[in-house]
């Protein structure tokens, strides 16, 4: 943990993807090996390769951010999976529309990190409002993995891109956040892993910014610096002590 204590704050917004959900290997790994199972012999360096140059380019947030018309989340998978499967000439051999279903089903067998179902409960204990502010679909498959996991914990606020029509760090989402808990940005605390689409649209809204760092990485320059670094979410034990008004 990074940083002294937060004062004045009433209520936490999480991100969910990387933040509360692990999805490591969803859908790259459930891809390859049904692939693989199906007898596509492809090289792996390749793959790897070509999977990352399409995912930087469809979740680029500061893009997406701005892109107009807006596009759901599933239209990026579909689209990610479309120019790959043209990359390695499997779009005639392919059926995108049922391997899109079956890896969409796949992410929500995701599970959350190991220290969030006892650290959330923990927060809203201390008497912190709780609310879910993620670049997703309505019916995202990384929402479902997080009910999933049954968090005794209840949330005040969820709100998705999709719903909004926009990504973070655009202001919008956050500023639909705000409203549906009523509070200013001076009395919340931004938590996630994505420097662009949590550090900095927090910051750009004047909402104070904790950076969820699990591989000890440096933080990229270009950005604004978060308030506080965590390696997982049992450092906001330390920075959020207890609401004013509950004193805890």
């Amino acid at each position: 943990m990074s940083g002294p204590p937060f004062t004045g704050i009433e209520a936490v917004l999480f991100d969910v993807l990387h933040t509360l959900v692990d999805d490591s290997g969803f859908p790259r790994f459930q891809l390859w090996k049904m692939l693989e199972a199906e007898g596509c012999d492809l090289d792996a360096a390749d793959f790897e390769e070509t999977y990352n140059s399409l995912t930087a380019r469809e979740y680029d947030w500061e893009a997406a951010a701005v892109e107009d018309p807006f596009r759901t989340m599933k239209d990026r998978h579909k689209t990610r999976l479309k120019d790959l499967y043209r990359h390695f000439d499997l779009d005639r051999r392919r059926d995108l529309v049922s391997d899109i279903e079956m890896l969409w089903d796949r992410i929500a067998t995701s599970g959350v990190y190991r220290e969030v179902p006892d650290v959330l409960p923990i927060l809203q204990g201390r008497g912190y409002r709780i609310a879910l502010i993620s670049n997703a679909d309505i019916d995202d498959p990384v929402i479902r993995a997080l009910y999933r996991a049954g968090i005794d914990v209840s949330f005040d606020a969820v709100v998705t891109s999709q719903e909004v029509g926009s990504y973070k760090p655009a202001a919008r989402i956050f500023e639909r956040a705000l409203y549906e808990l009523g509070l200013g940005p001076e009395e919340v605390v931004m938590v996630g892993d994505n420097p662009a689409s949590d550090v900095m649209g927090a910051k750009r809204m004047g909402i104070a910014a904790v950076w969820v760092d699990r591989r000890g990485k440096d933080f990229p320059d270009g950005y604004p610096a978060p308030d506080a670094r965590i390696r997982d979410l049992r450092g906001l034990l330390d920075l959020l002590q207890g609401t004013t008004s509950s004193g805890q």
